[in-house]
């Protein structure tokens, strides 16, 4: 058997959202360049924060481009979208991110869902860069 390294997408706290990121993750963010997620859980409901800390150093560049930003949003807006009900919320802005009131079901999959798609951007945008 061969030993596969799993990837800690986000975690999970009870309680709302503040400005705290539990244990050490931000540790673990900032070691592996993977965006910060927490998913604030509650008795049925569920909000998600995204935090670009981890890139604001590594890819600085990336994020002083309004084209990229613009498109960080628009891409978030989409995950949202798919979750959203008459009863969720969202703040979305290319360096901090927080969509409220989900089911905790849905708040796990959007926080997946943001976490590919921030690796996503970031990759592409790399790539965009090396080829002009």
């Amino acid at each position: 058997m061969g030993w596969e390294m799993t990837i800690k997408k986000y975690v999970e706290a009870k309680g709302r959202p503040c400005l705290y990121v539990p244990g050490d993750h931000l540790d673990y963010c900032d070691e592996h360049k993977y965006p910060v997620l927490i998913v604030w859980y509650r008795t049925t409901k569920a909000d998600i924060t995204w935090i670009n800390e981890p890139y604001q150093c590594s890819h600085n560049w990336l994020f002083c481009r309004d084209d990229f930003r613009q498109d960080i949003e628009a891409r978030a807006e989409k995950i949202y979208l798919r979750y959203a009900t008459a009863k969720t919320a969202r703040a979305i802005t290319y360096s901090f991110m927080t969509l409220y009131d989900l089911s905790i079901p849905d708040a796990r999959c959007a926080a997946d869902e943001l976490f590919d798609m921030t690796l996503a951007i970031i990759g592409e945008y790399t790539e965009k860069e090396k080829t002009q």
